[in-house]
Formats: C-alpha cells, sequence, structure tokens
C-alpha cells in the first residue's frame, strides 16, 4: 500500500488481510507496529468517532499524533493556477511537502461541497492531497468515499454472520433535514460486493448512487459471487434480510437546485426505518453509521433495540484502522 484511498483498489484477498489484522487488533489493543513513527490528522469537516478511533489507535501501537485543524492554516488553496489575493494565503502545494518532512502519514477529511456534482464526484480536493504530499495519505472520509467506515462495517458483519459471500444485506435510504454525502453508502456497497454479499439497494426515485459506484459494484459482484438488486419499494427490499443498513444521502438528481432537493427529500419522510419494517426481515441487525437522528432516520424501538449494532460498529473503527495503518506502515520502518 501507498495511500489508502478506496477499499475498492484493493483485492478481495487484501480486504480479507485487513479484516484478519483488525480481529487480531481486537483481541490485543496494544503493540509497537506503529512505534517511531508520527502521524498527522487534517480534519476539514466535523468528526466524532473517527477522530477519537485514530487518534486512540495511533496511540495505542506506539505512534504519535497531531491534530490539524482548519484554523491552523492561512486559508489553505487547492486549486491550480489561480491568483491568491483573496483569503487564502497558503497553497497546498507548499503546505503539504512542509507537513511530509515532520510526519509519517497524513489523515484527511474532507466532505463533499454539496454545489458542484462535477467536483465532488471526481474527489477533486481529497486528490490535490495525494498529489502534493510526500507522504502516504489515508481517506478519513472524502467527497465520495468512507472507507474506514466500509471495513468497519464488514469486520462487524462477519462478527454477526460468520462470513460474507451470500448473506443478504439490504442498504436502504433514509430521511435527513439535510442533504448529506453520498461516501459512506457509496463505501458500504463496493465493499459488500467486492465480499460476496447479496445486496439490495433501496431508496425513492431521484436517489441514485453515483452511476460510477454502482457500475463498479455490480463489476465487483459479479467477480465475487455476489449480487445487487435495486427497488424503489422498501417493503420489498427488507423482506429476508439479514442485515439492515440506513444511510441517507442527498439527491444528486437534484444538485443544481437546493429548493428542489429539499422538497424531494422532505416528501420521502416516510423511509425511516421503523419496527413494523423490522419485522419483514429475516430478524436482521440494525446497521448504521453514527451519527444517526432519532426518530427521522430511524425509531427508538430500533436503534435500542438488542439486534442494533451501532455501537459495535464504532468500536470497530479502531481495530479496523488499525489493521490500515499496520498494512500502509510496517513496510516504512
Amino acid at each position: 500500500m501507498n495511500h489508502f484511498y478506496n477499499l475498492a483498489d484493493l483485492s478481495g484477498e487484501a480486504i480479507e488481510s485487513l479484516l484478519l489484522d483488525a480481529a487480531h487488533y481486537k483481541n490485543q489493543p496494544l503493540g509497537k507496529d506503529l512505534d517511531g513513527l508520527q502521524f498527522a490528522l487534517l480534519f476539514l469537516a466535523p468528526s466524532l468517532r473517527t477522530r477519537c478511533s485514530f487518534e486512540v489507535g495511533i496511540r495505542q501501537l506506539g505512534g504519535g499524533v497531531s491534530m490539524l485543524e482548519p484554523s491552523m492554516f492561512y486559508g489553505l488553496e487547492t486549486r491550480n493556477g489561480v491568483r491568491m489575493d483573496g483569503n487564502s494565503a497558503e497553497h497546498i502545494k507548499e503546505a503539504l511537502p512542509v507537513l511530509s518532512n515532520f510526519y509519517s502519514g497524513l489523515g484527511v477529511r474532507v466532505m463533499a461541497g454539496g454545489k458542484s456534482a462535477e467536483e465532488d464526484l471526481s474527489d477533486r480536493m481529497f486528490d490535490a492531497f495525494r498529489s502534493h504530499a510526500k507522504i502516504p495519505i489515508f481517506n478519513m472520509e472524502s467527497a465520495i468515499y468512507h472507507p474506514c467506515q466500509a471495513l468497519a462495517d464488514m469486520l462487524t458483519i462477519r462478527e454477526l454472520l460468520g462470513s460474507h459471500k451470500g448473506r443478504r444485506l439490504t442498504l436502504t435510504w433514509a430521511p435527513h433535514p439535510h442533504p448529506l454525502p453520498t461516501a459512506v453508502a457509496n463505501s458500504v456497497l463496493l465493499a459488500a460486493s467486492q465480499l460476496g454479499m447479496d445486496v439490495t439497494l433501496t431508496h425513492p426515485e431521484g436517489f441514485e448512487l453515483p452511476e460510477s459506484i454502482t457500475t463498479k459494484a455490480e463489476e465487483l459482484s459479479r467477480t465475487a459471487g455476489g449480487q445487487i438488486r435495486t427497488t424503489h419499494d422498501q417493503k420489498v427490499a427488507f423482506k429476508d434480510a439479514e442485515i439492515v443498513y440506513a444511510k441517507s444521502w442527498g439527491a444528486l438528481s437534484r444538485y443544481d437546485s437546493t429548493e428542489a432537493e429539499q422538497e424531494l427529500r422532505l416528501s420521502n419522510s416516510n423511509w425511516r426505518v421503523d419496527r413494523s419494517l423490522m419485522n419483514a426481515s429475516s430478524k436482521a441487525y440494525f446497521m448504521h453509521c453514527l451519527p444517526v437522528r432519532r426518530n427521522v432516520v430511524v425509531t427508538d424501538d430500533v436503534i435500542d433495540h438488542p439486534r442494533s449494532v451501532v455501537i459495535r460498529q464504532a468500536e470497530n473503527r479502531l481495530h479496523a484502522q488499525k489493521a490500515v495503518l499496520k498494512s500502509i506502515y510496517c513496510n516504512l520502518k
């Protein structure tokens, strides 16, 4: 590994190796795999679980960690060829090589801007960091991918079901007061497909995931022996599900109009996950990446149910991310 950007960049065997290492770290949390290495974590978007799990994980493996906030930069410019006579006083072309002299690796979290579909789907901001860093960059969530979340989710599913291949996952859109990025849904769909799960993707019309993502997921699924189906009927999607994964995302079909997107999103408020939907499943476990809007995304009686595993998912972020860091950095020591 060099940069860690998207699980779909890896082979199925490589993901299996990461899951084995994650399980190892869950049983033996302390070690020296990152001894002597220093890391910086740059958050250009809010974070709770990602920030805490990476910080604790690095320290548990003997590394040092610095938290970098946007306020530490004199306005960071990432575009090429611009005249910097505005608020940005420092270009990434200088900032990243400097940080590369101090640290062994850099974690970056930069979410979708929500204004330009072309810019977000190209992951321009994250790509700028990869292009100018002299050290490995690991993705703590970009505009279109959240690989660490998906890896932790796959670890959780393996713990619950014992395997992935042929097991039934329903990935359902859910309501939210605001349009959210597609990154988590993209990465969960890709990872589940890559491991041969039978995935049902369900969402209202107009909330399709990026075509580049669904096309790649179908390709991965065929190779791994799984299958993907899409339905706009949420009740049908829940039938026989073993895992129900709820996540909201904004309507890419309405990216050019905030008002139209909001109208479409609010018109589908009945898509929340409730007990009647869960009862139609095969005693499914409920998953969500957190934070979650209770009684908007999911009702209390679902998220508080014994088969809700959202806290286990969050804990597994710690172990999965240790596996990622080991795979990148042990060869550098």
